[in-house]
């Protein structure tokens, strides 16, 4: 592990254990709110992990929406506080917590760190909620009633309670599919089947 990727690691790590204990009991509903961060108000609200998983992902759309500003975040030539002054102006109703963690990333030259934080951020929410992201390729479109059922078979094949389901089409693959998650494939494709089959003649 290099020593971007630690201190990345340890940014999202302390974040999300300062936050940890004052989880809702019921997220995603209400506790986040697009018009507090946009607007020019304090943010006075006692964020929980999800909602201080939201703002980081607004930051990372923020540095990575565009070549330009991912490259003013990139430039060391530009204060540490432009930058910082930037995110403000854009989102100044973040939570007064962020905003604090911001100002620490600013002081240490690290806000270009930010998309690293908020994805390493998101893979810990993910696991506190046993929450796994499966991407699954079908040779054909998926149908309508096929839903529940796989969503069932994925919920048993990760053990996870929860799964956000990202489904592409692929008509290469001839028959069959491919679905990966946390890192490993499983390659159940006809055109995989055959990939075998001429490598062995």
């Amino acid at each position: 592990m290099n020593f971007t990727k630690k201190v990345v690691l340890t940014y999202a790590k302390s974040l999300f254990q300062t936050f940890k204990g004052k989880t809702t009991e019921t997220p995603f509903e209400g506790s986040f709110n697009l018009a507090k961060i946009t607007s020019s108000e304090i943010n006075k609200q006692i964020p929980d992990i999800y909602v201080i998983g939201e703002e980081l992902l607004f930051l990372r759309s923020l540095l990575l929406s565009s070549k330009t500003i991912s490259q003013f975040f990139q430039n060391p030539t530009y204060s540490e506080q432009k930058k910082l002054d930037l995110i403000l102006s854009i989102f100044p109703g973040l939570t007064i917590s962020l905003q604090s963690f911001l100002k620490v990333l600013a002081e240490r030259s690290h806000l270009s760190l930010l998309p690293e934080i908020s994805e390493e951020y998101t893979k810990m929410l993910f696991l506190f909620k046993n929450l796994t992201t499966v991407k699954i390729i079908t040779a054909s479109p998926l149908k309508e009633n096929s839903g529940n059922l796989l969503l069932n078979v994925l919920k048993k094949l990760t053990g996870s309670k929860e799964i956000i389901l990202n489904a592409f089409y692929n008509p290469k693959l001839l028959g069959g599919l491919v679905i990966e998650y946390n890192s490993k494939t499983i390659d159940a494709s006809l055109l995989k089947e055959f990939q075998f089959f001429f490598n062995e003649i």
